[in-house]
């Protein structure tokens, strides 16, 4: 059974990458850097893996877009609430949608490229009725930017890319922190300020 990120990807490849995700909750930090290191070693083409995972990043982000646009701030909240069908809890919509208007459209490109934002500042893009072509444009020129990245650091690593993990993750719980905290700031200081 393909359980695990180098199973998904080594077996199946560039759709690996694509499912990997569109579908699955595996954070692209994984993902990305095992298809470079696959690159590296002729298995795949590097191009084709980033466009891959560029793929599935959109595709996958597109029902949170419209859930934020069709369905509402209120009501996604007090699905929230209420634990239904959504996993985000109300304090994080709020948090996310208050970034949103703080920063933009820009938001949308900057959120690419911290882990644990990228889904979050979907929803306020979808509730604010963001035009979806220039939403598209943003995520895409972000997705490429940092899914090619990470893809080329695997291809660079070759041998090494366990070693990947070592500094990937440490980092990324270092930034999703920094970012939550600034978000509450900003958050509290709006709500002072009014």
């Amino acid at each position: 059974m393909l359980t695990q990120p180098p199973d998904i990807v080594s077996s199946l490849g560039y759709l690996g990458i694509f499912l990997s995700l569109l579908l699955l909750p595996i954070p692209q930090e994984i993902v990305l850097p095992l298809a470079g290191f696959m690159a590296a070693q002729g298995k795949l083409n590097l191009a084709y893996a980033v466009m891959s995972g560029v793929l599935g990043s959109v595709i996958g982000a597109l029902p949170l877009y419209w859930a934020g646009r069709y369905i509402g701030e209120a009501r996604l909240v007090s699905c929230a609430e209420r634990k239904r069908w959504i996993k985000l809890s109300a304090a994080d919509i709020q948090t996310a949608t208050a970034w949103f208007n703080q920063h933009g459209h820009k938001a949308i490109f900057f959120s690419q490229l911290i882990p644990g934002m990228r889904s979050l500042i979907v929803l306020p893009a979808g509730i604010s009725q963001m035009n979806l072509g220039l939403f598209l444009v943003y995520l895409i020129s972000s997705a490429s930017l940092c899914q090619g990245l990470l893809a080329y650091a695997g291809y660079s690593l070759g041998n090494h890319y366990e070693q990947i993990n070592q500094w990937v993750n440490p980092f990324s719980r270092i930034v999703v922190i920094v970012v939550i905290a600034v978000i509450v700031w900003f958050v509290r200081r709006k709500r002072s300020n009014a």
